[in-house]
């Protein structure tokens, strides 16, 4: 249970007068409001804890530092059972109107598109755990029900096929 006083992250803010005042915010999102995530989740009853910092740098960029944290409900894809997924996220998005800006921003920023001076927070706390999702969400292999049986390779001893030794033996015949 989370206290009372928790507050939730809106949806929409004007990035450009958070960034200008160097303001912050706290707060939780909903799981179950996040459409695209619904369908990897098992449990819906998660709340994503994020703190987003916004401000200006020394290039005049606006900015929002954000750190966000959850535990996911996710089937595994072996034994289709539901196990725990630990998301513990830092970004940095430079915050831009148009896509020669985004172009434009230095390496540390990813962009986050203001649409007529707005940005959808709650998206971007979605794309994020979205991006930190595993590819095929799966238990390690020793908690797993279903074992897999370990094809005997001689991969252990150092011993494994190497990959070339076609190509080098193509090569012998040329020569």
């Amino acid at each position: 249970m989370r206290p009372m006083s928790e507050k939730f992250i809106p949806e929409h803010i004007d990035p450009f007068r958070y960034a200008e005042q160097g303001l912050s915010l706290d707060g939780i999102v909903k799981v179950s409001e996040m459409q695209r995530l619904g369908a990897n989740i098992a449990d819906h009853d998660a709340i994503v804890t994020a703190k987003l910092q916004f401000g200006r740098d020394e290039q005049q960029i606006t900015f929002l530092h954000g750190h966000l944290e959850t535990s996911l409900n996710l089937r595994c894809q072996r034994c289709m059972e539901p196990f725990v997924y630990e998301i513990i996220s830092d970004f940095s998005l430079g915050i831009v109107n148009t896509l020669d800006e985004a172009n434009a921003l230095p390496e540390r920023y990813e962009p986050a598109m203001a649409v007529e001076g707005s940005l959808a927070l709650r998206d971007l706390i979605e794309d994020e755990i979205l991006l930190n999702l595993p590819i095929i969400p799966r238990h390690e292999p020793e908690d797993c029900k279903v074992k897999l049986p370990v094809a005997d390779s001689g991969e252990k001893e150092g011993k494994g096929a190497n990959p070339f030794q076609i190509l080098e033996s193509l090569k012998e015949k040329r020569n």
